[in-house]
Parts: structure tokens; C-alpha cells; sequence
């Protein structure tokens, strides 16, 4: 044994110290490669909210844009409030995204319906899908509010009870507050039963339904199931 102890202790011969380094850089040019073959595209996150929503989405971001950040020419996703009605989000987001991140593939625009008219909630999310641009615009709503997405991580919600309920419900299940910047890890550890839930609601609906009609129903899910990827 004392033989045994003596021949694992002799130092390795230069030629297996090379092979060493070589399967040690091999595996790290695997996972660069990896990385880089899936790296998430730049997405510019315009929201009607100036504080709740970009403090939750802004989580995603420094977690994703730090991850990629040497693989990277500045950020791989922008997260920027407006204060600005669905209706005219929209127009704006062409015009914002074209001076702040003109290399983003895809913009996302994340409302909720509070008190809107129902044709401007609606129209918000066709002139989007008719959009002809370079870059692709996709919606994150919800009806009523961002909250109800909250509400997901902890039950499932069927009937319309309104956004001061989801506020009531969430106040009960984590001591929640709309500008906590804790927001993105207090609901990170549901998030999967959540998009299960939230896609399980939404395709409740027909087709033809509209988003106004849609309530319950919110479709950050998309947004948030896209990002997880690359967490």
C-alpha cells in the first residue's frame, strides 16, 4: 500500500501535463462555442409601466446581459418604461428603438389593459403582428394587469376578480409591493408552474376571441418563457 501511496504522488511527465491542458482548453472552447451558438438575440422591452414592470424585467436583463457580456457588443437585452398608453406604444417603440439599440432583432411591447378602451388594448396587438419592419414586434399584455402574472406563480386563476384582488392575493402569498426591487427573485423559483398556467389560460380561449375579452389572461408568459432560456 505504502508503494501504491508513493507511485500516485510522483509528479506527471511533461507530456501529461500537455495533454491535460489540452482536453482543459477543448472544454472550454466547448462551451464558448455553445454560448455562442445560442446566444439570445437583442431584444428591446418597452413597457406602459415606468416602475413594476421594468424592475421585474430589468432582472432577467442584468442576469442575461452579464452572462453574455464578453460574447456581446453592449447589451443583449434593453429594458425601458414609458408612461405611455397601449395605443400609442407602439409608434413610439419604432422610434425609440432605432436611437437606443438599432441591432435589436426583436422588440417587445408589455402592457396591461387597466381602464384602456377595449379597442385601443386590442389594436395594440394587431398593428403589432401587421408590423412590416426589420426587426419583429411581439406583445406581452395583460388583462387586467402585470399582477395577474404574479397571481400564476402561487394559484391558478379562472374568473375575472379584478387587479386590486390580484394586489390582495399577492400581499397574502409574499408581502408583495409593486417597486420591490426583489421582484424578479421572489417569483424566480415558480416561474415554470407560472408559464404553465398562464399558457393553460390563455389557450382557453378561441381564436377569434379578442385580447379585451381575454380576461383572465395575460401573455408575458411568452416573454418570460423566451428569456428563461437564457438564464
Amino acid at each position: 500500500m505504502g508503494r501504491l501511496m508513493r507511485m500516485s504522488l510522483k509528479p506527471k511527465k511533461a507530456s501529461e501535463l500537455k495533454r491535460d491542458q489540452e482536453r482543459l482548453n477543448n472544454k472550454m472552447a466547448k462551451k464558448k462555442k455553445n454560448l455562442l451558438d445560442k446566444l439570445p438575440p437583442y431584444t428591446f422591452i418597452i413597457s406602459e409601466g415606468t416602475k413594476t414592470e421594468v424592475t421585474y424585467m430589468a432582472g432577467f436583463a442584468n442576469v442575461i446581459n452579464e452572462k453574455y457580456r464578453s460574447f456581446s457588443t453592449g447589451n443583449r437585452i434593453i429594458v425601458k418604461g414609458t408612461g405611455r398608453n397601449c395605443q400609442s406604444l407602439l409608434n413610439y417603440a419604432r422610434m425609440i428603438v432605432e436611437k437606443e439599440m438599432p441591432q435589436a432583432t426583436q422588440v417587445w411591447l408589455m402592457y396591461d389593459k387597466d381602464d384602456f378602451p377595449f379597442d385601443d388594448f386590442d389594436n395594440t396587438q394587431y398593428s403589432a403582428e401587421q408590423r412590416k419592419d426589420s426587426r419583429k414586434y411581439k406583445v406581452a399584455w395583460s388583462n387586467e394587469s402585470l399582477e395577474l402574472w404574479f397571481v400564476l406563480h402561487f394559484q391558478e386563476l379562472h374568473v375575472n376578480i379584478g387587479r386590486k384582488a390580484y394586489i390582495r392575493i399577492l400581499e397574502e402569498k409574499c408581502n408583495y409591493k409593486k417597486n420591490d426591487p426583489k421582484l424578479f427573485q421572489m417569483f424566480r423559483g415558480n416561474m415554470d408552474t407560472a408559464i404553465m398556467r398562464a399558457k393553460r389560460q390563455y389557450t382557453a380561449y378561441a381564436d377569434d376571441v379578442p385580447p379585451s375579452k381575454s380576461c383572465p389572461a395575460t401573455r408575458v408568459f411568452e416573454l418570460v418563457e423566451e428569456l428563461k432560456a437564457f438564464l
